[in-house]
């Protein structure tokens, strides 16, 4: 049974309250104007700016939250913004990725990772954070004028959910074009503009050339290519450490019993964040990683002959499993040479390994954690959610041992602290590879690369960002340093 310790102290009045703050308790402080504008969610009063200059026209690449709220910031400014995406808009990405999961048939450009809404449009669209004051009420405010549930202005775990992704972007589309921003889909980004050391726009797909400046690129996690262009075009980039590992399964009753000490009822699915950290030199640290309560493990690559998987719930979570990525450190020391792509080639022989071990069919390498505990390949794992199939199979035939070994330290630890996780109805589906970018692009305090001016990379692809929200706030704050720039505070 999950327990939880509290402490309450009880004063009287302004001078209690004092004493009792005067000990800087963890965590507590006493309420302020801004936690009574941030419930009430008061939106400060416009300021009044100068007219966005006709000669400056932004380019956005990417149509995650980054780029989304990029664009929405820049659009209200009254901004001439080209917003690029290479996928679909949601509607018809949803069939495209439906095909992939249900019959294999992947699109390179519109998939679990690219297209509108990004890849956080087809995951368990968790929208973290205790704040919504300042720019993130900027940011919650928007969501929920667009067709979020109003509860998450009020909740620190909120969820938006998949189905309801779905449904609040095509609307925050049509704000887009009424704002007068251009949004191109099935328009992907191949090569960067350079003249005279700044960049001036880009090459697309088709061989075209689009001006325009500055670019803000937003492309995600996953976009290899667009990476390995920035860098041609001039702009630094650094290593950058991941966390790797496996998705785990469970029965959802498992762990609503292990949470709750019984069946939750009206309670909702319950959910959990573990971490392991073995004293230094036995095991490499690991944590579980973006919990999906009634959810299910789907298929998430965007290349031929490469599986990943990640997790994904609806709003209402009502699957009978449970799932979360355990995934373990991993540091430039593990990669392949020194240049800022060599953690992307690291992720992708991991990649390929379970490719091969699925049986080359986007087929996922799964295993019983029983087995792995006891040093046995898996020759069953019984029920999963992954739509495409598992592969009984050893996991350290995909992941290198450093990672297997962190793993298994950290499953033992996790088991003591939740009973059964560990258990016999537990199962590994491998792997998950992209939980963050394995590089970082350098940039100024103004978000625009050190070395290739006219350039902003943002989000989770700059290496800026972990998340829906921390993406589009990336963004926002990207768009109002050109704001602040191109539209000067009139007195």
């Amino acid at each position: 049974m999950w327990l939880a310790n509290y402490r309450v102290d009880l004063c009287d009045g302004a001078a209690g309250e004092a004493a009792v703050l005067s000990r800087a308790p963890h965590g507590v402080r006493a309420l302020s104007d801004r936690d009574e504008r941030r419930y009430a969610l008061v939106e400060e009063a416009p300021v009044r700016r100068a007219a966005w200059p006709g000669d400056q026209r932004p380019i956005v690449v990417g149509a995650g939250p980054g780029g989304l709220f990029a664009a929405l910031r820049l659009g209200e400014a009254g901004a001439p913004v080209v917003l690029l995406e290479r996928g679909e808009p949601v509607e018809r990405r949803h069939h495209d990725v439906r095909a992939f999961w249900r019959r294999g048939e992947l699109d390179r450009d519109s998939n679990v990772v690219f297209g509108e809404g990004g890849a956080g449009a087809f995951s368990d669209g968790k929208i973290y954070t205790r704040r919504r004051d300042g720019d993130l009420g900027w940011i919650f405010r928007r969501l929920v004028d667009h067709g979020a549930d109003p509860q998450v202005l009020e909740e620190g775990w909120a969820h938006l959910g998949t189905d309801r992704i779905r449904e609040i972007l095509p609307r925050l589309r049509q704000r887009l074009v009424d704002l007068g921003v251009d949004v191109r889909f099935r328009t992907r980004v191949d090569a960067f503009l350079v003249e005279a050391g700044r960049c001036v726009g880009v090459r697309l797909g088709d061989g075209s050339e689009l001006r325009g400046a500055p670019v803000i690129v937003a492309t995600g996690h996953s976009a290899r290519d667009t990476w390995a262009a920035m860098l041609d075009a001039g702009a630094a980039a650094e290593q950058r450490p991941i966390h790797i590992g496996a998705r785990i399964e469970h029965p959802q009753r498992l762990i609503d019993l292990a949470r709750y000490g019984r069946a939750r009822g009206d309670l909702p699915p319950a959910s959990y964040r573990l971490t392991s950290r073995p004293p230094q030199g036995k095991a490499r640290p690991a944590h579980t990683f973006c919990m999906c309560p009634g959810g299910t493990v789907v298929a998430a690559s965007n290349l031929p002959e490469r599986v990943v998987v990640n997790g994904m719930s609806y709003s209402g979570r009502r699957s009978s499993l449970a799932n979360a990525a355990v995934v373990v450190q991993v540091t430039p020391a593990d990669y392949p040479g020194s240049d800022p792509l060599a953690g992307a080639r690291f992720q992708d022989a991991i990649e390929a390994r379970a490719f091969c071990c699925g049986g080359k069919g986007f087929k996922a390498p799964a295993q019983r954690v029983e087995d792995l505990l006891a040093g046995r390949a898996s020759t069953s794992v019984g029920r999963v959610s992954y739509t495409l199939g598992v592969r009984p199979a050893d996991l350290r035939d995909v992941l290198p041992e450093p990672l297997i070994d962190g793993m298994i330290a950290a499953l033992r630890h996790f088991d003591r602290r939740l009973h059964g996780f560990a258990g016999p109805d537990a199962v590994l589906i491998a792997p998950e590879t992209r939980t963050t970018a394995p590089l970082r692009f350098l940039r100024s305090p103004e978000r625009e690369s050190t070395t290739l001016p006219g350039l902003m990379p943002i989000g989770e692809g700059a290496g800026y960002a972990g998340g829906i929200v921390s993406a589009a706030l990336d963004g926002y704050r990207a768009a109002q340093v050109l704001v602040e720039r191109f539209c000067p505070r009139l007195a």
